[in-house]
C-alpha cells in the first residue's frame, strides 16, 4: 500500500525521521529495531529509506499485548 498526501503525491519511501515518526517511535528507538534486524532500510547513497508497506509489515508483525504485562 502506498501513501497519498494532501497534495496528491503517492508517497511509498520516507527517510528516518519520518519514518520513525509515522511508527510513533524515537529515530533511536528505530535504529535500535534497523540493528535488530525487524526492519530493514533501503539506501539512496548514505540516506537510510524505507519503504510505507516494510513500515506497515513492521507494525503488523508487533504484538498485540505488552510483554512484561501478563495476559488476560
Amino acid at each position: 500500500m502506498t501513501t497519498v498526501t494532501a497534495t496528491g503525491q503517492t508517497v511509498v519511501a520516507v527517510d528516518h525521521v519520518t519514518a520513525a515518526a509515522a511508527l510513533g517511535l524515537s529515530p533511536s528507538r528505530l535504529r535500535h529495531h534497523v540493528r535488530l534486524g525487524d526492519i530493514t532500510p533501503h539506501f539512496s547513497g548514505s540516506k537510510p529509506l524505507y519503504l510505507v508497506t516494510d513500515l506497515e509489515r513492521f507494525i503488523e508483525q508487533l504484538p498485540t499485548h505488552p510483554e512484561h504485562l501478563p495476559s488476560a
